[in-house]
C-alpha cells in the first residue's frame, strides 16, 4: 500500500520535536552524531551557540532557522555590516571594536582623533537586548558613565559598540517578525517622554495604525530576507518621516506583541511543516 512518509527530522527544539528530539545542552557522542547523520532536516532552537550551529550544518546541511546570516555578522556591528553590505537604509553609524578607537590613545590611531556627532547621539553596545546595552547619550556627564561601561565589557572579553545618529521626534518603532513566510508588524510606542521603545522597558503595543507605513517597513525587510535567508528574527524599523530605516535584527525577541508563546509556537510549527515540505523532506513508500 502506497503511504507518505517523512523523512527523518532531528528537533533540538521543543516546539517541534521532530522524530527524534535531542536537548540543546546534551553530551555529544558517537549516539547523537548518528542521529545527526540520518536526519535529513534539524530544526534548532534560538539560542544556540555559533560552534553548535555550524557543526550541525556540516553534516546536515537542511536547517531551521537559517543562522548564517546570524553568526557571519553579530550583535549590534554585525547589523551595522549587513546594512551595509546590502546598501539598507539604517541610521548613520560609525562602527568601533574597541574602546581605544573612540578615545584615540593609541599610536596607530589616526591624527587626530575621532570627533564625536553633535549630541544627541545614540551608543549600541554589540552585546545586549530589550534596551540594554543602549544609551541615549545628551551631555559629557552621560557619555563618560557610558564609556566607564564599555571599559568594565571589553575586561570581561566582550568588544565593540556603535555610535548611531539619533532621529529627532521618534516615539515608537515597527517591530517586524519574521517567521517562515509568515511576516508579522506591530508599534511599539515608548512611554511618555522616554528613548526606549522596548517592550521590557515599558513601551506598549499598538496595531492597525498607519498601513501605509507598516507595509513600506515590511517590503523593506521581507526584501533583506530573500537577500540574505532569514527565516525567524525581529527586525526593527524607524521610519524618517515615510522613509523606513532598520535599526537593528533581534534573532531572540519577546512574544508579547506576537500574542504570547502558545501563538508563537502554533506559527513555529505551522512554518516548519512548510518549510519541511519545500524540501522535499517526505516521500512515497510501499508499505
Amino acid at each position: 500500500m502506497l503511504q507518505q512518509a517523512r523523512c527523518h527530522v532531528v528537533s533540538f527544539n521543543p516546539i517541534f520535536p521532530g522524530d527524534r528530539f535531542i536537548w540543546v545542552n546534551h553530551w555529544m557522542d558517537e549516539a547523537v552524531l548518528k542521529e545527526l547523520r540520518s536526519a535529513r532536516a534539524v530544526i534548532l532552537p534560538q539560542a544556540i551557540s555559533r560552534e553548535f550551529y555550524f557543526f550541525v550544518k556540516a553534516i546536515c546541511p537542511n536547517t531551521f532557522p537559517n543562522y548564517d546570516i546570524r553568526f557571519k555578522w553579530e550583535g549590534k556591528v554585525g547589523d551595522a555590516m549587513l546594512f551595509w553590505s546590502l546598501k539598507a537604509p539604517h541610521p548613520k553609524t560609525t562602527v568601533f571594536p574597541r574602546l581605544v578607537s573612540l578615545l584615540g590613545d593609541h599610536e596607530e590611531m589616526g591624527k587626530p582623533p575621532f570627533s564625536l556627532p553633535p549630541m544627541p547621539f545614540v551608543i549600541k553596545s554589540n552585546h545586549g537586548g530589550e534596551g540594554r546595552g543602549t544609551w541615549l547619550i545628551e551631555d559629557q556627564e552621560g557619555l563618560n558613565k557610558v564609556i566607564e561601561i564599555l571599559k568594565k565589557e571589553e575586561f570581561q572579553g566582550r568588544f565593540g559598540f556603535v555610535i548611531q545618529e539619533y532621529i529627532e521626534g521618534i516615539d515608537r518603532t515597527l517591530r517586524v517578525v519574521v517567521i517562515g513566510s509568515h511576516v508579522e508588524s506591530y508599534w511599539r510606542e515608548a512611554a511618555s517622554g522616554a528613548f526606549y521603545s522596548n517592550l521590557a522597558q515599558g513601551a506598549r503595543v499598538i496595531k492597525g495604525e498607519d498601513p501605509h507605513l507598516v507595509k513600506k517597513g515590511e517590503e523593506m525587510v521581507v526584501s533583506l530576507c530573500k537577500k540574505t535567508g532569514i527565516n525567524l528574527a525581529g527586525f526593527d524599523v524607524c521610519f524618517r518621516g515615510e522613509e523606513p530605516l532598520f535599526l537593528e535584527v533581534n534573532y531572540t525577541f519577546g512574544r508579547t506583541g506576537l500574542g504570547g508563546s502558545e501563538r508563537f509556537y502554533k506559527i513555529f510549527k505551522k512554518e516548519v511543516e512548510a518549510w519541511l515540505d519545500s524540501i522535499a523532506c517526505s516521500r512515497d513508500v510501499f508499505n
